[in-house]
């Protein structure tokens, strides 16, 4: 949205909703009133969007997602006629979190491909990210575990390269709990410690408390899932100490359902109870019966296990009312669904896509629409079963990364449609060089791209790999901005090895990812390989 092309009295009231967004509600909200008055006035659906958008935010940091749900229906025409895509991307992506917390997972989904179709289309990485965190999220709602890790993967990948990015740290300790959780239920041991390891060096001394009380359900669950119940009764306490009622439920919930799970299993009773009654508060702020019922659940199992047979009488009565509840809170999800599908009508593009991939959690788009090779999705579905295969034939594989060196120089100063063309061109070699079965290769993102090598040696690798870099060289496409040589020139990464256990492509990958950092602080273009 240009501000500058608005009075000062419209510029100052968009200052005050930015300076006190997440800070000051009641200003926010008063300030928005004001905004969608004059926009209302001046028949300006940018301003009018606007609100409603900020309103929405603002309803969900304050957990009541009732208003919130209307706010960002509402916000979603003006937006899409204003064409606000990033706007529009991050109204889809919260509206697929609050449907996943109101229990309907297929809702969800509609709203996350929307927001990745927008993204996809008008080239937005940096609200990208997040959506896929989120479509983890939804994966480890119905136990697609492996599906989960591929997407944080994904979020977790473009949080590591952007250190810099405010909110970083928040960022990143969001992502490794995503996969820490994927990893218990997979039994994935060695991911697992890990995971506790990084959010420990890296996560917990830039966090504030509220912020650390999520990572000390992780590891509490995490020691118990390796049998150190002193441990977990440290991280238990230290949970008792951070909790209380200003924790923004909407993003915590399954974090604190599988920690309150873990304490029902192992009997610790009074920890469980001091933990369930602030969240069952919190929960109840929210009117998302689903997160109600969801509690309920536990205090139903409760009361089963230690005999309370007309507490658990009486809960149950209130599971049925709550069930009947999100009957007719699942009918006016329906209705606003159909108001969403008709203010998009001009989006028909990103409506065919979720027609067309409406199947079993939807089939993804599997190609790079700028080079025509397949994307990190596809990379994703594809290493999981080649490495699943390679497990079970004992056969070895290996995971390449590469890039263009200087590809930034190159791009600033030839321009970015030059820029796309140079990546189009090492996409044309890749491409030729997949012609091969037991080759796969995908773009990766930017000028990154992933080379996957099936049942070969080291020998053969080196081979295909000497003879790609050697091919692009010989083309002689200028490059006279680059550091290292003329011509554009690739360095190239590699891990080698034959899977076993919890090795997968991330593991690989960031083996791979090493060695081309190697390459690349040697300042030559180069190929080196790694053993696994």
């Amino acid at each position: 949205m240009d501000v500058g092309k608005y009075s000062r009295e419209v510029q100052l009231l968009i200052g005050e909703i930015q300076k006190n967004r997440g800070r000051v509600p009641q200003k926010v909200l008063e300030a928005c009133d004001q905004l969608e008055e004059i926009g209302t006035g001046l028949n300006d659906d940018a301003l009018i969007g606007y609100a409603a958008f900020s309103r929405g935010e603002t309803y969900y940091l304050l957990n009541d997602a009732n208003n919130f749900y209307a706010q960002m229906i509402a916000c979603l025409g003006p937006m899409e006629h204003e064409q606000e895509w990033g706007y529009l991307a991050v109204a889809n992506n919260m509206l697929g979190i609050v449907s996943l917390n109101r229990g309907n997972a297929p809702f969800a989904l509609d709203y996350y491909i929307k927001a990745i179709g927008i993204c996809e289309e008008y080239s937005l990485p940096d609200i990208e990210w997040m959506i896929h965190l989120n479509l983890g999220s939804l994966y480890l709602n119905i136990e697609e575990y492996q599906k989960s890790i591929n997407h944080t993967e994904i979020a977790y990948r473009y949080i590591m390269d952007h250190k810099n990015t405010d909110g970083y740290v928040q960022n990143l300790t969001a992502a490794l709990l995503g996969m820490g959780r994927a990893y218990i239920k997979l039994e994935m041991e060695s991911q697992v410690f890990q995971t506790e390891k990084q959010l420990k060096s890296e996560c917990m001394p830039f966090l504030n408390d509220m912020e650390k009380v999520v990572i000390y359900c992780f590891f509490a669950r995490t020691c118990q899932f390796i049998g150190e119940e002193e441990a977990r009764n440290y991280w238990i306490e230290k949970v008792n100490e951070s909790l209380y009622s200003g924790l923004p439920i909407l993003d915590v919930f399954d974090d604190f359902y599988d920690y309150l799970e873990m304490l029902l299993n192992t009997e610790k009773y009074d920890d469980f109870f001091k933990a369930y009654d602030i969240l069952d508060e919190l929960t109840k702020r929210t009117t998302i019966k689903n997160l109600e019922k969801k509690l309920l659940t536990l205090k139903i199992r409760y009361f089963r296990r230690v005999g309370q047979i007309e507490e658990y009488k009486l809960s149950s009565v209130l599971y049925f009312e709550l069930s009947e509840y999100m009957e007719r809170e699942n009918r006016l999800m329906v209705s606003n669904m159909i108001v969403m599908r008709n203010s998009y009508m001009e989006l028909t593009q990103i409506n065919k896509r979720v027609a067309q991939e409406n199947t079993y959690l939807q089939k993804r788009s599997e190609t790079d629409p700028l080079t025509g090779m397949y994307n990190r999705l596809k990379l994703n579905e594809y290493s999981e079963k080649a490495f699943e295969k390679a497990k079970v034939n004992r056969t070895a594989i290996a995971v390449e990364i590469l890039d263009i060196d200087y590809f930034k120089q190159y791009n600033d100063n030839y321009g970015h449609q030059a820029g796309d063309d140079c990546i189009k061109f090492i996409a044309s070699a890749l491409i030729e060089m997949a012609k091969d079965e037991n080759v796969f290769t995908a773009r990766y993102g930017g000028d990154e791209f992933v080379i996957i090598y099936e049942g070969m040696d080291m020998d053969k690798i080196q081979e295909l790999a000497t003879n790609l870099r050697d091919k692009i060289y010989e083309k002689n496409y200028e490059h006279m901005f680059s550091l290292s040589d003329s011509r554009v020139t690739i360095s190239q990464g590699a891990c080698y090895g034959t899977p076993s256990g919890d090795d997968s492509m991330f593991t690989y990958l960031q083996k791979a990812d090493e060695m081309l950092y190697e390459v690349k602080k040697e300042s030559r273009n180069n190929f080196k390989i790694s053993e696994f």
